[in-house]
């Protein structure tokens, strides 16, 4: 009855073990001695941890004066403190920081992995020993010889050593940095890392301080102070020239005095309309009333026309003398007719008493008459006045319109003097911002705190004894399986039917097992 398949394989799979039975047993021990041997012969590396925060400072916000802070802030808060840290993470793993904790430890000392006395302390261990001077010394001899293809300096080495040893990361979100670095000793690794982390404290404030702002601001800040002494020296000789001490309020005073003069005209104005019209009144008063009024009236002899009579009298004896000595034609008596005929017409008009009469001034004429001087003296004060208000009027106009023309000039000169003012104010800042930036260099004040200083850890970190444990018992299994199954396809011997079958063609009909006892039977 032929086999299944499940047993054919399982008797295939331990025919193929004993068949290879020494190389199952011979690797799987080659591979855990060797794994033996590292665990308890490999040189230790052992690691010291530090961490450090980056706080919210003065490099957090303002990498420089020269910088306008408001939009570096602006962008610090848009972008978050990711670029910060990562900045930070470039600075520590950076070659200038390296190189300059290989200048101050010493390229020996890196290589060494610790103090020279250290070596002493350590127990001495013979096979380690003689594992060192022999596998070790070899090792080193073809590591110098490789070397010696490039040959670098042991500075360079320092710092390609540092390099690969030196681990430097933070957590998502976080501004926590997570540096360590592992070598031979504990000493020295705590040793070179707090040396790093020194380096990396100074360059962090240098970096963050531009080394010649100081001066810069020191230099722009004078000639701006200059200048705006010449800005306030020209307000104040433009103001002297005009007399006065602030525009705006002399400005105000004019509009106030304009204000005030129209008010007083208009006043004027209506006190003026308002006597001529009185004093129109007055005059068509004065003009309807008598000057003088008959104070008394009485009848006296009219010695006027008694006078009149006499020379009458004495005309008409004059008549009847030349009437006696001449005719009627005769020219004298004409004449003399003629004058008295004339001189009676005059005497029949006068009556032989007249009246005088006493006249006085009319009180009321006299009253308005004075009303009306009084009124027309202070119609002239007004005119007077409104003719002064007037001149008040252009003078306070002709000073507004002038010194509207000096307040552009003026106002040209404050605009400059202000933007100086402000620009000296930035100056004065930026200016004290780097003197403080200076005194935090100096006294190496920085926004990097130690959340944990470097630690010295005396338990190595390599080699893992689980790992190497780990990594003998898979590779045991691994290369035993790997080598058997190899060998296994290379070999060209036939070992069961199928590969007879595929190797002749025709079909097995029975198999004889490979035994002494079967090999007699086939011989008989």
């Amino acid at each position: 009855m032929p086999a299944s398949p499940n047993n054919a394989t399982v008797l295939s799979m331990a025919e193929m073990l004993f068949r290879h039975r020494i190389k199952v047993v011979l690797i799987p021990t080659l591979v855990l001695g060797v794994g033996l041997a590292i665990a308890l012969f490999a040189p230790r590396q052992y690691k010291s941890e530090a961490k450090l925060a980056l706080q919210m400072g003065r490099q957090s916000v303002n990498l420089d004066p020269t910088a306008q802070t408001g939009q570096q802030i602006i962008g610090i808060q848009q972008l978050g403190r990711d670029a910060e840290v990562i900045t930070a993470l470039d600075l520590i793993k950076s070659r200038g920081v390296i190189s300059k904790v290989v200048e101050k430890l010493g390229a020996d000392y890196i290589l060494r992995g610790g103090p020279e006395a250290e070596a002493d302390d350590q127990p001495a261990d013979v096979v380690a020993s003689f594992i060192d001077s022999t596998i070790g010394a070899a090792a080193n001899r073809a590591i110098t010889t490789l070397k010696s293809i490039d040959p670098i300096s042991r500075d360079e080495e320092a710092v390609i050593e540092i390099e690969r040893n030196l681990v430097a990361d933070s957590e998502r979100d976080s501004t926590l940095l997570l540096v360590s670095y592992s070598t031979d000793t504990p000493v020295g690794a705590k040793t070179i890392l707090e040396t790093l982390i020194d380096v990396y404290r100074n360059e962090h404030l240098r970096i963050n301080r531009n080394q010649d702002s100081r001066e810069f601001f020191q230099e722009q800040e004078g000639l701006i102070r200059e200048q705006l002494n010449a800005a306030m020296d020209r307000v104040r000789q433009a103001k002297d020239e005009i007399g006065v001490a602030s525009v705006d309020t002399r400005r105000q005073n004019l509009e106030n005095q304009l204000q005030a003069i129209t008010m007083s005209a208009f006043e004027a104005e209506s006190d003026r309309n308002a006597l001529v019209a009185e004093l129109k009144d007055l005059n068509l008063q004065l003009d309807s009333l008598p000057e003088r009024l008959i104070a008394s009236k009485k009848s006296i002899p009219n010695q006027g026309a008694d006078l009149l009579r006499e020379q009458l009298y004495t005309l008409q004896v004059k008549q009847a003398d030349l009437k006696a000595r001449y005719s009627s034609s005769h020219p004298l008596v004409v004449a003399i007719s003629q004058q008295i005929n004339e001189a009676e017409k005059v005497v029949d008009g006068q009556s032989d008493v007249r009246e005088e009469t006493t006249d006085d001034v009319n009180p009321l004429h006299l009253e308005l008459a004075l009303a009306a001087n009084q009124k027309r003296s202070q119609l002239a004060s007004l005119e007077a006045k409104l003719e002064s208000l007037r001149d008040q009027d252009k003078t306070v106009r002709a000073d507004l319109e002038k010194l509207n023309a000096d307040a552009m000039r003026i106002a040209l000169l404050e605009r400059e003097e202000a933007d100086l003012s402000r620009k000296h104010t930035r100056y004065v800042d930026n200016l004290e911002q780097t003197r403080i930036d200076q005194e935090l260099e100096e006294q190496a004040v920085s926004s990097i705190s130690t959340a944990q200083a470097p630690t010295l850890s005396e338990k190595p970190v390599s080699p893992s004894k689980l790992i190497v444990a780990l990594g003998s018992i898979v590779l045991a299994f691994a290369g035993t399986a790997a080598t058997v199954l190899g060998l296994e396809q290379i070999s060209d011997k036939i070992r069961d039917e199928r590969t007879i079958e595929k190797v002749t063609g025709v079909p097995v009909l029975a198999t004889i097992p490979d035994s002494s006892a079967h090999g007699r039977v086939l011989v008989s």
